[in-house]
């Protein structure tokens, strides 16, 4: 019941987006009338992160196609929920749209009771850019070298092993937590503020082991100061093609076979269809583009470049995942 009615509510948003270009006047949507101006693109993370960097890879292509400067405007704060928030009450006119994570629309809204947004109902979803997988790594000096090494290092170090993440509830913490509740091993759980601080304590080796997103967790590998037993998710990563999937090593629970992030384009609820669709379609070609498509990969993302209605899809499909996987971890989930 719960699922229609969220169906209904996502029909009647696009049906509100069509009474929407009755305000929009005939130059804006005589063909090529849209954009005629510059779109503002919020990043609700600080300049310099992964997120930011792929986003003005991208908008940058989009911006050269449609003949307008698209302006990154980053709205950092709240674990994204600042910037997110900031397109939700935006005017639905496709001049202000914006990046999420699936953290921010997920996660924090499962766990927080006061996100000022419905992630079902206060946007309109434009593509989904990329996945984020991520990487289990453990120090060098420990004698792990695969999935059933690590498995068998966890089992024969009962209650002395402890393992990071960059935040409550976040994929790192569930993930592990996984691990130790199936392996009954009582390894302990430490949540850090980004993956910095939780790099800077996993090297002084106050941390066994942790998931670092592939471009965090490679230029160390290579130095030889942690080793990579393990990818997220069910496909080898492009540029790191001989690390193997957790999957492929026979970890079977549901939650190493999902993609821990995506990022992706949203726009306000109510922006007019033939909008959306034209974004859309622009995201997806500049995804695809050569060029951006090698520089998400250097990145450390996985390149997906959907349609609207497939980003949706994603969303509706995963949230109900993040959610069992919450209570799972014993954390205190809205609507639980």
């Amino acid at each position: 019941m719960h699922d229609r009615v969220l169906s209904r509510r996502h029909l009647l948003a696009h049906a509100a987006a069509g009474a929407g270009l009755l305000g929009l006047g005939p130059r804006a949507l005589a063909q090529g009338g849209y954009p005629n101006q510059s779109i503002r693109f919020i990043v609700p993370y600080a300049a310099g992160g992964v997120t930011d960097l792929v986003m003005r890879i991208v908008s940058k292509q989009v911006s050269e196609k449609i003949g307008q400067p698209v302006v990154i405007d980053n709205r950092a704060g709240a674990g994204g929920m600042v910037g997110v928030t900031a397109v939700a009450k935006a005017a639905a006119n496709g001049y202000t749209i914006g990046a999420t994570a699936s953290s921010s629309i997920i996660a924090s809204p499962l766990l927080n009771a006061e996100v000022p947004y419905n992630a079902d109902t206060d946007f309109s979803y434009i593509s989904l850019v990329a996945t984020v997988p991520m990487v289990l790594c453990v120090a060098a000096s420990v004698p792990v070298k695969d999935g059933a090494d690590f498995l068998k290092w966890v089992r024969t170090n009962k209650g002395k092993l402890s393992y990071g993440s960059t935040a409550i509830g976040h994929y790192g913490h569930v993930a592990l937590m996984e691990v130790s509740d199936s392996q009954q091993a009582g390894m302990v759980h430490s949540p850090y503020k980004g993956e910095t601080p939780l790099m800077q304590d996993f090297l002084g080796g106050q941390l066994n082991c942790a998931f670092f997103a592939p471009s965090t967790a490679r230029p160390y590998a290579e130095s030889g100061k942690l080793r990579m037993i393990g990818v997220s998710g069910t496909q080898r990563l492009k540029n790191m093609p001989d690390l193997p999937t957790l999957v492929e090593q026979g970890w079977t629970a549901p939650v190493f076979a999902m993609n821990p992030g995506w990022v992706g384009v949203i726009a306000p609820a109510g922006t007019p269809a033939p909008i959306v669709q034209r974004l859309s379609a622009e995201y997806q070609a500049a995804v695809n583009t050569p060029e951006v498509y090698g520089k998400i990969i250097d990145n450390g993302m996985a390149p997906v470049g959907s349609t609207s209605e497939q980003f949706f899809a994603t969303y509706r499909k995963e949230r109900p995942m993040w959610k069992e996987l919450l209570v799972k971890a014993g954390l205190d989930v809205k609507g639980a």
